[in-house]
């Protein structure tokens, strides 16, 4: 296969089906020669701030002179982001010539009446190239919840992390913070170190404690009292942590938060072969890049684009507009219809004068002008423009106090292209 064929076959493939339990996920890394065997890993779980702390982590450990692996889902860019080393996507020729060796294998499966997911697919390709181009590290992702997830067919990783819990998914992760997190801990091995992000919820971080405790592990959580922020703004966030200064170009406060538990995992290394010293973090820091997290496209008027789809992702973005001095905004909505939507456009409406909703590129989205009925219920002025590039265009054209995409990364993701040639035009 070619990289476009490549791609055909993986999108082809059922996202996540029903079939629990990782026993398939161990079959098919067996018969590809169990890749997941052959490296050291970091796991990263949680519901919000997954991806920015692995790509802090991540980039902080090439920084420190490691080779180092990082899988995150989804992607915004394009595919190939899902799986990097070094910050460098996989080829498009490796990929279709790992695709091509796993195909075969899979098809087997599916023969039997026992059909591989998407996610398990991509998730043994990023595996298999990692061990194949020696990684000395990788920092893994989980895709959904933690217990089940593909990626955690891994031994006991280093260090586990698990970032903010909050809700979502609960069809799938159940529907109080205690299930959630038990699904998320099931990352939690025997012989790993544990941190957990420092604002955790009581009932969340009751079971983090208590998932510890059953395997023995260390908890580390991020000490507040030596978190001291000297500046933030649209290009991100200075602080100084136990003593050491540190920059990071994600802004708002919640990305501070995710800073200092990226902090706390570097630092549980630093009795192991992966040490990295404060230098080197605040080089890896600086340099990290992470595309709709709160992104800035343009600075006067700004143009922002995020990814917030869940409440508790919402209160982040709404506290990052708030600390920014960001007011009357025009807004481009759109959502997934199994998303808790209505608390993310309440939380965002006082800082929007204007929301333009769209209809995300995904099956699962809410059509704007149904979503409309939603955000006319929390904003006065709502314009439906169901093809999410116009309506970038025109939130881009009338937007004087600036643009706010929020939502879905899947209109994220849409709608970024047409934003950035848009913006490099004025």
């Amino acid at each position: 296969m070619n990289y476009t064929e490549t791609l055909s076959w993986i999108h082809g493939t059922e996202r996540f089906g029903s079939r629990l339990g990782l026993g398939r996920m161990g079959r098919l890394l067996h018969r590809m020669g169990d890749p997941h065997l052959k490296v050291p890993f970091i796991h990263v779980a949680g519901t919000n701030g997954k991806g920015s702390t692995t790509t802090l982590i991540a980039s902080a450990l090439t920084a420190g002179g490691f080779k180092t692996g990082k899988f995150i889902s989804p992607y915004i860019l394009e595919f190939r982001e899902r799986m990097q080393i070094d910050g460098q996507m996989i080829p498009e020729e490796t990929l279709a010539e790992l695709a091509t060796r796993l195909r075969p294998i899979a098809e087997e499966f599916k023969a039997a009446g026992d059909p591989v997911t998407e996610f398990e697919l991509v998730t043994v390709l990023g595996l298999c190239w990692f061990a194949e181009q020696n990684c000395d590290i990788a920092v893994l992702e989980v895709g959904l919840g933690g217990r089940l997830d593909a990626t955690n067919i891994i031994p006991p990783p280093v260090v586990a992390v698990i970032t903010r819990i909050d809700y979502d998914h609960t069809a799938i992760l159940g529907d109080t913070l205690s299930a959630i997190a038990g699904e998320k801990c099931g990352i939690v091995k025997r012989g790993s170190t544990v941190i957990s992000y420092p604002d955790q919820a009581g009932e969340a971080l009751a079971v983090i404690h208590r998932r510890t405790e059953e395997e023995n592990d260390p908890l580390l959580l991020p000490d507040l009292s030596q978190l001291t922020v000297l500046s933030s703004g649209l290009c991100g966030s200075r602080f100084c942590y136990r003593g050491e200064e540190y920059s990071i170009p994600l802004p708002g406060p919640h990305q501070v938060l995710n800073a200092v538990t990226a902090l706390e995992a570097l630092k549980a290394l630093c009795d192991t072969r992966f040490a990295v010293s404060p230098q080197e973090i605040a080089a890896g820091f600086a340099a990290a890049r992470f595309p709709a997290r709160l992104e800035l496209l343009r600075q006067s008027p700004p143009v922002l684009l995020d990814g917030a789809h869940n409440p508790n992702g919402g209160r982040a973005l709404c506290d990052a507009v708030k600390s920014l001095g960001l007011h009357d905004l025009t807004a481009v909505v759109g959502m997934l219809r199994d998303k808790d939507c209505l608390p993310v456009l309440q939380m965002m409406a006082p800082y929007c004068a204007r929301m333009i909703v769209a209809t995300v590129p995904n099956p699962r989205s809410y059509p704007a002008e149904e979503f409309a009925g939603l955000a006319r219920s929390v904003c006065p002025r709502v314009t439906v423009c169901p093809d999410c590039q116009e309506a970038a265009r025109l939130a881009l054209a009338e937007g004087g106090n600036g643009v706010l995409v929020f939502g879905s990364l899947y209109l994220a993701s849409a709608v970024r292209p047409v934003m950035l040639a848009e913006t490099e035009k004025k």
